[in-house]
């Protein structure tokens, strides 16, 4: 990766110089672009979006599916210095609107079916941005224009725009919920790429990748399609939801060398091996590397994973703010039920409530710098700032280190609560609980009894051959209370079909049934 400058002549100019060309860039379940292709497609974009009145600094709004014509629009704003800024498209109306109003598009592009969120949204912004509709066919429906009308009329090439500022603009819920834009450069892609992708799992052109986490994602863009292009891999996309069984059969049709997913997926994965008679194919056969990422992975989750499937799940954490992992197990040398270790050129410490460094072993909130991690905000707020002017970070999470270095993940600060006066971090319990046979997965939380006083209380999912019953709530309790320290210990065990999750398959805590009153 020899280009510096635009992102654009890494992923896209130095493939076609090197004669790879005709090379597969992406790959759809029903069809693939060469690097011919999507250098092509992103060059008319480009061309069309200046075209349109977009320059550089202007923001470009992708509310689409993951597809090609995405990564194209992507990389088409990228090459002329505007900064494309990805929407989840499992977000509901207020979100989009939140995040239009913040980012202040000059130019929002959208597929067919998604065009009536848009709709709506657009209508409460002042200084309503264009829209173009992709996928919508060559006679426009409604008010839109069509974006392969508009891309047609352009040549397929656009001189690459080598300026200074940011390159793209990712957003995250940001402390206080109100969606913040993280601006990353160039030079934090590159930086993230060569200190993970190439450090960690040696990323290169002869990889097809599958990650299933959307690209609207610091996760899912960055695995799923700008460090696959940097490297000159294949990466391979699934346009609709990530559903077990979707996967399991893009996995066959694509063969991945490279996979990643949540651990939430990969335990809905699981399940569907585990509710299966029928005898299943060796899909991870071809998989060299599985990441998993974007919340904590179980220990338990991590061995159940390695029987399934026959493979070592690479965890890592990261942030939006970081833009990919900066934490990061490697391969044959992983630790169930870390967070990971440090990747090359980052720097961590655990700090207290002054923010003093505190002891090897004691919990404190986790602090990172290093050349990947933003320093502001795109637009200043009324929340707390995390950024600190000498570049440290504050992550909100809690996380202790051990000896070896391992970092261990205890949860957002915002999630601890405290009982008889003392800190219980909800996964500590949550994995104590995950190694008795009969949990299947859980999710602890803080709950006033009574008498007003905070207990723990955990939602339990049993496992297969095991009954929910007032006797094996007794047991996780005792099961608990001798394996870590007895004040942690649940006061009640509910049990429940399944965790309530949000589109991206975490965890909503908030959205537990309250245990009734006893």
């Amino acid at each position: 990766m020899a280009s510096t400058g635009n992102l654009t002549r890494a992923m896209l100019d130095d493939h076609l110089a090197s004669g790879r060309g005709e090379v597969i860039a992406i790959r759809e379940p029903r069809r693939s672009w060469s690097y011919a292709r999507l250098a092509g497609e992103a060059g008319r974009c480009g061309a069309a979006f200046l075209s349109r009145g977009v320059g550089p600094g202007d923001r470009v709004a992708l509310l689409m599916h993951d597809t090609a014509e995405l990564a194209a629009a992507l990389l088409g704003a990228m090459r002329i210095g505007a900064l494309p800024m990805p929407v989840s498209t499992l977000l509901r109306a207020p979100d989009v609107r939140a995040i239009l109003a913040d980012a202040r598009p000059k130019l929002v592009v959208v597929h067919r079916d998604l065009s009536a969120v848009i709709d709506e949204v657009c209508e409460e912004l002042p200084g309503a941005p264009e829209v173009l509709v992709a996928n919508q066919g060559p006679q426009p429906e409604g008010e839109h224009a069509d974006l392969l009308s508009v891309i047609a009329a352009q040549a397929p090439s656009c001189p690459p725009f080598d300026g200074e500022g940011p390159s793209l603009l990712l957003y995250s819920g940001g402390t206080g919920g109100a969606p913040k834009g993280i601006p990353h450069s160039a030079d934090a892609v590159r930086a993230s790429f060569h200190s993970w992708a190439r450090g960690v799992i040696d990323l290169g052109a002869g990889d097809r990748v599958f990650a299933t986490m959307k690209l609207p994602s610091a996760f899912g863009l960055g695995l799923g399609l700008l460090f696959p292009l940097l490297a000159g891999s294949t990466t391979c996309l699934l346009p609709g939801r990530a559903r077990p069984q979707a996967v399991f059969e893009a996995m066959a049709l694509f063969s991945p060398t490279v996979f990643a997913a949540t651990p939430s997926l990969y335990l809905q994965m699981l399940q569907d091996f585990r509710d299966s008679t029928a005898p299943r194919p060796p899909y991870f056969r071809g998989v060299r590397v599985a990441v998993s990422g974007a919340e904590p992975l179980p220990a338990q989750l991590w061995a159940r994973a390695r029987e399934a499937f026959g493979v070592d799940l690479l965890h890592g954490f990261g942030s939006t703010e970081a833009l990919h992992f900066f934490l990061s197990y490697r391969p044959g040398d992983v630790h169930p039920g870390a967070a990971g270790k440090l990747c090359d050129g980052y720097e961590a410490r655990v700090v207290d409530e002054q923010g003093r460094e505190v002891p090897e072993e004691a919990m404190g909130e986790l602090e990172i710098r290093g050349p990947s991690v933003a320093r502001t905000w795109f637009r200043p707020s009324a929340d707390p700032s995390p950024f600190r002017d000498d570049g440290w970070l504050h992550t909100g999470e809690r996380f202790f280190v051990d000896q070896g270095g391992w970092f261990f993940h205890c949860g957002r600060t915002d999630d601890l609560f405290k009982v008889s006066g003392k800190w219980v971090a909800p996964t500590e319990v949550e994995n104590t609980l995950l190694a008795h046979p009969a949990v299947w997965e859980c999710a602890v939380v803080g709950q006033e009894d009574e008498s007003g006083l905070t207990i723990p209380v955990a939602y339990v999912v049993p496992n297969v051959g095991h009954e929910p019953t007032n006797d094996l709530g007794l047991e996780l309790m005792e099961f608990v209370k001798r394996e870590i320290a007895p004040y942690k210990f649940p006061r009640r065990v509910e049990f429940i079909r399944e965790l309530p999750r949000s589109a991206q398959g975490k965890v909503q805590r908030w959205r537990l049934p309250r245990p009734a009153a006893t």
